[in-house]
């Protein structure tokens, strides 16, 4: 059985074996992560520029999710379901 394949296609094997299962798993990882489809909105700040930026991205993210709930924009979906047309 595998006793009889020679030590060095063995170990092609194992690190052909180990290889796929790297890319597949990042390949997975990268599908799986959750990605926002296009949308515009408007957010109207009232603050002075010295305004913290974390506000700012608070605001812009509050304003994100108020358009999705509107039904305005479509809500994050996972890559790999933008892949399928």
């Amino acid at each position: 059985m595998i006793s009889q394949i020679p030590a060095d296609t063995r170990r092609l094997l194992l690190i052909a074996c180990t290889v796929t299962a790297l890319v597949a798993g990042a390949i997975g990882a990268f599908a799986a992560q959750s990605v926002r489809p296009d949308c515009s909105f408007s957010v109207l700040s009232l603050t002075s520029e010295s305004g913290s930026s974390a506000e700012q991205e608070e605001a812009i993210e509050r304003a994100y999710w108020q358009t999705v709930a509107a039904g305005n924009c479509a809500p994050p979906h996972a890559r790999w379901q933008f892949w399928r047309g």
